[in-house]
This record gives structure tokens, sequence and C-alpha cells, in this order.
């Protein structure tokens, strides 16, 4: 390593020691007594333990400790202090995941699977236990098209490792639980408003309550906008294309609604999200420099759900789920469907619609010895999913695709205490498709707590994704292929181990294969490297994180990622991009002068990543600033974030379809939002 660059990456880390030195500072606390002065407003073990309670990993109430998987949660406290706007900035910031931005979506990785353009669709995304996924693609919103509002967000349980014994498809690689608030958190009237660089502007509106009769009511609606940036892009510097400045093509819109009810044992929920994008990237093809190239997104359900106890102490819970989808796209060309040059732009528009609605049941009984029973049904019918691509100027249809797929599902779990401190986790759950057949899906998990204090965890899964709508669509596949869906199994070892003072850390070790959609048609070893289309992968990993818990004083999280993966075909002039072999994440937050000012510093590394094009994005160093305010005047929050504060050049993996193998991200930036409550 050269001394110049040595000399940078010394200059970066000693920048975040310094800037967390004078929180310290601030705080009154000299950095070297930190460690050794008490704070008897901790929480103590129990505290701890009891507060960590998740749902997502068994669908029961079940202590983290005692779940099976890696879990993290993250609070509404710390979505405010470290001033995070999106999920994906929230799942950015946690070990073990990352992400990439293509300037029109958010595509999320974790341990080293995730495919820049795959629009999520290998993680499960729940709000309230409700599946976010859409029917037509399978993708997730994670950026400024998510359903619900950030700030309507309670907790979000963020559980590694694959959930299809319980959930079905999509649950390969982990699931995304987000808890909304309820009406009486709230318990009136909040108005927020916020301003960020490139002439971006929010404003919600929030209220909530609880009767006297005990109906709990929340109702929100958010609007946002972004006016972007101009983009220098290498690959068109060229007279002809602007010299590679894409101008005014970066604006982005987006609206949401969101309700809940909830009254005795029924709960009724409505989300609504639009979203407007401009792509400023010209893909393949594409007009450079033509800001007509965009996307909408616009999704929205209904739920209803009953929950009661039946008669021998039975959990009884029935869903009934509505969720429309429709995505629309328009590309300018220069060129007709027959590849003849025009001198206008002809707009290529392809469009995607969906209607699913979704029903389930779970019961689950508790035996005597804190043993648990849990079986459930579900049913999946997609009443429409049409896909459809046509030139407009002059028209030719180039495909038209209509399908009803069908789906259903049925599942058991069983949660045994052995003994004192020994606990296994057994689940199953078996899938029935009308587009490929039959999948089943195990999880075995056993759980130990030799002493107190030290759990140990030792898990085998499986999980799957069904072949989406596009994916099985006769005239773009070129003729009916008989596909499987994408499978994986996992291996993985857990250390979690408790050290008082609020302090507790965690070791994963890992290792997933995974085999990606299969048409029959298996690659053929005897052909040229560069004629290979990977299938097959093998990701392992180390996963090492210490967190600090506590009422009052200093919070956060370090964590260290090791990844490696590798393709069982190595093409080396092109593949699915791996995630960086090293990622340092550290969260730190800490009050100054009181509980009611908290400033968040955020620091996150990730090494080299290798590209489609099999080319490499630099190693980054990334550093985020936020300040929490409630004490300025009675009923305002004040927060304010830097965002890359040190103007770090930032680059993530281009996507299939792009002339760019690198997509620079944004430098520094600013966002200030203010919040009245009444």
């Amino acid at each position: 390593m050269g001394s110049k660059k040595l000399h940078k990456i010394h200059l970066k880390i000693w920048t975040v020691v310094i800037v967390f030195e004078c929180l310290l500072w601030l705080q009154g606390i000299p950095a070297a007594q930190a460690n050794d002065t008490p704070d008897y407003t901790e929480f103590s073990l129990e505290d701890l333990m009891e507060m960590n309670v998740v749902y997502g990993a068994s669908k029961i109430k079940q202590k983290a400790k005692e779940a099976p998987a890696s879990i993290t949660i993250i609070s509404r406290e710390e979505i405010k202090t470290y001033g995070y706007r999106t999920m994906a900035e929230v799942l950015a910031s946690l070990r073990g995941f990352y992400v990439t931005y293509d300037r029109n979506y958010y595509y999320i990785g974790v341990r080293g699977l995730g495919v820049p353009g795959d629009l999520s669709s290998r993680i499960l995304v729940l709000v309230d236990g409700i599946r976010t996924n859409e029917g037509s693609v399978g993708g997730v919103m994670t950026g400024n098209g998510f359903p619900v509002d950030i700030d309507l967000i309670d907790r979000i349980e963020v559980i590694r490792g694959p959930a299809s014994s319980l959930y079905g498809t999509n649950a390969m690689l982990g699931i995304i639980n987000v808890v909304t608030r309820e009406g009486y958190k709230i318990n009136g009237v909040e108005v927020q408003g916020g301003l960020s660089s490139f002439g971006g502007r929010t404003v919600r509106i929030t209220g909530g309550l609880e009767t006297e009769s005990g109906l709990d009511l929340l109702l929100s609606g958010t609007l946002g906008q972004i006016d972007g940036q101009d983009h220098y892009i290498e690959e068109f510097d060229y007279p002809d294309y602007n010299n590679g400045v894409f101008e005014d093509g970066d604006k982005e819109k987006w609206n949401n609604l969101f309700g809940k009810a909830i009254y005795k044992d029924f709960t009724f929920e409505m989300m609504y999200g639009w979203r407007y994008k401009q792509n400023p990237m010209a893909p393949v093809g594409v007009i450079f420099n033509d800001n007509s190239a965009k996307t909408q997104d616009t999704q929205w359900s209904l739920s209803s759900l009953y929950k009661h106890e039946l008669p021998g102490k039975i959990d009884f819970a029935a869903q009934l789920f509505y969720q429309h989808f429709k995505w629309d796209g328009e590309w300018p060309y220069d060129f007709d469907y027959e590849g003849n040059p025009l001198d206008y732009a002809d707009p290529y528009v392809d469009d995607f619609r969906g209607d699913k609605i979704t029903g389930t049941i779970d019961m689950t009984k508790r035996l005597k010895g804190d043993h648990v029973i849990a079986v459930g049904m579900e049913y999946v019918n997609n009443m429409q999913m049409d896909m459809s691509a046509r030139d407009l100027k002059p028209y030719w249809l180039w495909y038209d695709f209509k399908q009803a797929p069908e789906n259903w599902g049925v599942y058991a779990l069983t949660e045994l205490h052995l003994t004192k401190g020994v606990l296994l986790n057994l689940a199953l759950r078996h899938d029935e498709y009308t587009t490929f057949g039959s999948t089943n899906n195990p999880r075995l998990a056993l759980v130990t707590e030799p002493i107190r204090g030290t759990v140990l965890k030792a898990l085998y899964g499986t999980a799957f994704r069904a072949p989406n709508g596009y994916e099985i669509s006769a005239e773009e596949a070129g003729g009916q292929l008989e596909y499987t869906p994408e499978e994986i199994t996992t291996y993985e070892l857990i250390w979690e181990q408790t050290l008082g003072r609020g302090y507790s850390t965690s070791v994963s070790a890992y290792h997933y294969d995974y085999k990606s959609l299969d048409n029959d048609e298996p690659d053929d070893p005897d052909l040229l490297p560069e004629e290979w289309m990977n299938d097959d992968i093998e990701s392992t990993g180390l996963e090492f994180e210490v967190v600090r818990q506590a009422r009052q004083g200093v919070t956060g999280r370090l964590s260290y990622s090791y990844n490696k993966s590798e393709d069982r075909l190595y093409n080396p002039l092109y593949g699915e991009s791996k995630a960086s072999p090293h990622m340092v994440k550290l969260n730190v937050s800490h009050p100054i002068h009181g509980p009611q000012t908290r400033v968040g510093l955020e620091f996150q590394y990730n090494s080299k990543r290798q590209t489609i094009m099999r080319g490499w994005a630099g190693e980054h160093y990334l550093v985020n600033l936020s300040l929490l305010n409630n004490s300025l005047i009675n009923g305002l929050e004040v927060r304010g974030s830097v965002y890359n504060l040190l103007n770090e050049p930032v680059s993530h993996p281009g996507t299939m379809g792009e002339y760019q193998d690198l997509i620079w991200q944004d430098g520094r930036s600013y966002r200030l939002y203010l919040t009245i409550t009444k």
C-alpha cells in the first residue's frame, strides 16, 4: 500500500476519532474516564432481555436470545437519532447488509448475495406482519417508494437467514418486519416539514388517538419531491452526447398514505404509495440526455386481521389481505422496432399490473413446560398479473402476457425446552404452485444458554424464491421454459454474550449454498468460460458486533463483516456483482447537556467490490453526522444531518442493461426536518 493511500486512510480514521472525542468533551466527560464512570440508569440484564422481544423469527413472541436467527432490532429513537429517511439507509448501517443504488432503485444484498437490479426480491419485507413484496416481480421498494413513511415506524426487526419454513417465497436471505406506531402513542397531531440538498422537500401530517371505547386510530399522509442534479457520465463524454452531462433528468416525486384502526380483536390497515423517478443513466439504447426516461410505481393494499384466544388457550389469528401493484416505464429510442434509425424519439413503454388476494390462518398453543406448537396455512390468488411492452411511434407490440397463478402453503412449528437453558426449534413448510409444482423447506435450530448471559445457536435451513411473473413469461423467455425456484441451503453458528453495563457482543459464522432459477439447461463445463452463465454461488462469512444499550449516556454498535462469495462456474467477462469482502459499521449516539439533545455519528467502511462487468468499485469510507433536539420549544423536534460528511467519492456497481460499470453516488449533502406535535 502506497504512503499517500495509507496517509489518506489514517486521516479519515482520525477524523472519526476526533469527532467522537468532541462529543465526549461536549458532554463534559473526559474520554479516558468514560468507561470508568458508572451510569446507574443503565438497563439491567433482565431489562435488556425483556425489551428485546421479536415476533417475525417464529411467528410467535419470543426473546431475541431464544429466536432461531441472528437478529438486530432498530428502534424509533435510533431512526431519529441517525437521521434515516429510507429503509435502504437503515439497512445499509447493519452488519452483513449492503446497498446498491443505480439512480432509479435501491437493491439490498445480504451476506454476499443480492444482485443489483433484482429489486430486493430475495428478502421478505413485512409491515405489521403484512407482506409488501409485490406479486409480479416479487420486489419491494426500500427508497422513497416504501409504502410507509419512515417516521411512522416504531421498530424494525431484522432477522437474518432463511425463513421459507414459515413464510414461503422471498424469505431466502432474511426478513425485515416493520412494526408501525399506534394512535395512542401520538395522541394528537404531528406536522413535519423537511428540506434537503438537491431541491428536496417533504411534508407529513399524522393524527392519532385512542377513544374511551378502546378504538385506536392512526392516519398519516406524506408528500415529497427532489429536483435532483445534473450528472456527468464518463461513458458518454462525446460532443454528440452533451460531453457526458445529463441535464435535468433526476427528478423524484412520491406520496404515501397510511391508516390503521385497532379495536379489541380486530386490526385494519391501509397502505398507499406512489413514486415517480426520472432515470439519468440512459440504459443500453436509450437516448442520452432525454429526460423523458422515467418509471412510476404505485402500490396500495387493504388488510384485516382478527386475533382471539380460543378455548384451551389457543392463540388464533386470521388475516385477509388485498394488494394492487402497478409499474410503468418509458424509454426514448432513436430507432424503430426493426432497428431503422429515426430522427425523433420513439417511446418504448412497458408496464406491469397486479392484483393479489392473500388469506392466512395461524394457531399457536403454549404447553406446560413453556413448549410451543404452531400451525398455519396461506392461500394466494394472483387475480391479475399482466405484463406488456410496446413502441408508440410507430406502434409495435413486443409482448402482452397475462396470467393468474395461485399458490398455497401449510407449515408447522414446534419449540421445545429440552432442559433448562436448552431449546430446540423445528419448522417445516410445504408449498404448492400452479407454475412449477411443490417445494418443502425445513428449519432446525438448537439454542443453548450454558451460563447466564452466554447464548449459543446452531442453525440449519433451506429457503426458496418462486419464479416471478416476468421470469415465467413465455414471450420474454423466448419459448416456455420449465423453471424451478431459486433455492438456498444455510448453516450458521452464533455466539451471543452479555457483558454487563449495557454491553453485549455477537459472533456469527455462516455458509450459504445458493442455486439460481433452473430451466433444465445447465451450464456445460466444456464451454468457454466466457459462455458460462452463473447459477450456483457459495457464500461463507464471519460477523462480529459489539452493542451498547442504555437508558442514558452513550449507545451504539460496532460491527465487522467478512464475506467470500464464489461462483460455481466463473465467467471472467460477466457475472453477478458480489459484496465487499470487508465491511466495518459504527453507530454512536451521545447526549449533549441532557437527554433532550443527541448527536448521532455513523461510519461505514466498504472494501472494493466486484462489478457485473468484472471491474471493481473502489473501497470507500462514509461518515454521516446527525443532531436531534427536543428542548428548544415545547412540542418542537429538530433534526439535522450531514450525509457523507467528508465528501468521499463513492461508487456502486452498475446493474444489468446499463453502459456504466460504476454508478457514482452523492457527495456531501444536508437535511433538516422540523416536527411539531400538538
